[in-house]
């Protein structure tokens, strides 16, 4: 029985250990979110879409630190009705900013603050800071759970769903977002506030239906650097 009970009590020690580690890390949730922000921080340029759907808005960003360019999109998209654009503007480098007016023309301004300019979104993205572009992993590894949901397709690329659950005094927000089964990077995320974002063109060239001012000027920041 002494042997018999010591058997025993290693498979019950291990059951706890395996129990413990599933309960603070399901499925491996930390590790393959991990690897995410590690692919997000390699992404030189790519496409987001967010759709709010119960406010009628999409949003839409276009991203390339490679000329430091950042569009920045936003249309009332009510149903049964065409888009309404409300909002369209590119960001070049770390002072230049090109706003459509009404007229369809578009105006330009210099500014010395550095936030939100091209130049400070490729930064940040490169440190994995951005919170309105891509998801805030940082914060997601920080406070959140996390669990393994099914594989799907989504724009063309085979990704793993898993969702999440913030612990925060200033976040309870709960989605889901579909990592792409191959580079990690994110595809979808889904949140509980009506909130869906779309990702696609990652570190491909990006063309952009801007006016030929954006893109000298561009040329002549990447000449700069």
């Amino acid at each position: 029985m002494g042997k018999a009970f010591w058997i025993g009590a290693i498979v019950l020690a291990g059951l706890f250990v395996w129990a413990v580690g599933y309960v603070v890390t399901p499925d491996n949730g930390d590790a393959e979110f991990q690897k995410m922000l590690e692919a997000t921080e390699k992404v030189k340029s790519f496409r987001g879409v967010y759709l709010d759907t119960a406010k009628h808005t999409e949003r839409l960003w276009e991203v390339d630190c490679n000329r430091s360019i950042v569009h920045k999109q936003s249309q009332d998209v009510q149903p049964g009705t065409d888009p309404v654009t409300k909002e369209d503007e590119f960001f070049v480098g770390s002072d230049l900013k090109y706003t459509r007016n009404s007229g369809g023309s578009w105006d330009r301004t210099t500014y010395t603050a550095k936030v939100y300019s091209a130049s400070w979104y490729c930064d940040n993205l490169a440190q994995g800071t951005i919170r309105d572009l891509v998801p805030d992993v940082r914060a997601m590894l920080r406070s959140a759970t996390f669990g393994k949901g099914d594989k799907k397709t989504v724009n063309g690329v085979r990704c793993q769903n898993w969702t999440f659950t913030m612990h925060s005094s200033t976040s309870g927000v709960r989605g889901s977002v579909c990592m792409g089964l191959e580079d990690h990077l994110p595809y979808e995320m889904i949140t509980d506030d009506t909130g869906h974002y779309s990702y696609t063109d990652y570190n491909r060239p990006i063309q952009f239906d801007a006016p030929e001012a954006v893109l000298q000027a561009a040329s002549s920041t990447s000449g700069s650097n």
